[in-house]
């Protein structure tokens, strides 16, 4: 008898520790499904990756898309129509010449060397078309990065001009402008309206609130990290926000409170010390 009553025992002692484990698990899937899934934002490489080649030329574009960067570019239209990427609107500071882009053919502009000024190893660098980056952007990506495309001057037919490369390429889906106005947006849509533009200089609740009911706010790019109920907001209007940092600002905290709030993306000097700290910190 006693040892069938010590059975019993153990019998019911498995039985328990079955339950609590069959307890602890649902418990844990439940409070699993509760929790919102912290993802990384996008990591727009401001210029390129601006630290080891130089700004918006080729190479450093080509980096930031070898370690699975996405990009932030510049572009302006020359005196002749094309397009080309730089971020000012002269040539003084990232070239051996002179001379505002606006007065400057393409072919004036492609004999300046556009690398020497960062390191003689880059002597020789023309400055790209923007055709000439979307075109490595399309051959290297292993998947698809994402491109914001800054708009530095509004010159006349810029827009259609960019729409129609944007299609050659088939880049839609992923590229979005920022940085023109209203009026240049409007013309940006009637070109295509795959073509996404933002609304940007957002730098508090009630300018983010003000943009979310824009029309032509496909994107918003702030100056602030929003709240986790302001990105809930943005995303069930199906529409995406982007963080810019001021150059140079290398700040951990400012990167894990985007992350925490669900921001789509960061646009920094510096993606890649952003993706190792969250790699390397819980």
């Amino acid at each position: 008898m006693s040892a069938h009553l010590a059975l019993c025992r153990r019998l019911r002692l498995h039985l328990v520790a079955a339950c609590v484990v069959m307890f602890t698990s649902a418990h844990s899937a439940a409070v699993a499904q509760t929790q919102p899934v912290i993802r990384e934002p996008v990591l727009l490489s401001h210029r390129g990756l601006v630290r080891h080649a130089p700004e918006n030329t080729l190479p450093a574009f080509e980096a930031a898309i070898a370690l699975g960067a996405s990009i932030e570019l510049d572009v302006y239209q020359t005196s002749d129509g094309q397009l080309v990427v730089i971020h000012d609107g002269t040539v003084d500071r990232t070239t051996n010449g002179t001379g505002r882009i606006g007065d400057l053919t393409l072919a004036q502009i492609r004999k300046l060397d556009a690398g020497s000024w960062f390191h003689p190893r880059f002597r020789g660098l023309k400055v790209p078309t923007l055709d000439e980056a979307f075109g490595l952007i399309k051959q290297r990506q292993r998947r698809p990065i994402t491109i914001a495309l800054n708009m530095k001057v509004i010159s006349p037919g810029i827009e259609a001009k960019i729409v129609k490369v944007v299609k050659k390429y088939d880049l839609f889906d992923q590229l979005f402008a920022f940085g023109q106005p209203a009026d240049s947006s409007r013309r940006f849509k009637a070109a295509s309206s795959k073509l996404r533009t933002t609304i940007v200089k957002i730098y508090d609740s009630k300018q983010f609130a003000t943009a979310l009911k824009d029309p032509l706010a496909d994107c918003l790019w702030v100056g602030y990290v929003p709240s986790r109920e302001e990105m809930n907001r943005a995303h069930k209007l199906k529409k995406q926000v982007w963080l810019s940092l001021k150059i140079g600002d290398r700040r951990p905290d400012i990167w894990d409170m985007a992350r925490a709030s669900g921001m789509d993306g960061i646009c920094t000097d510096w993606p890649l010390e952003c993706r190792l700290h969250w790699r390397t910190t819980k």
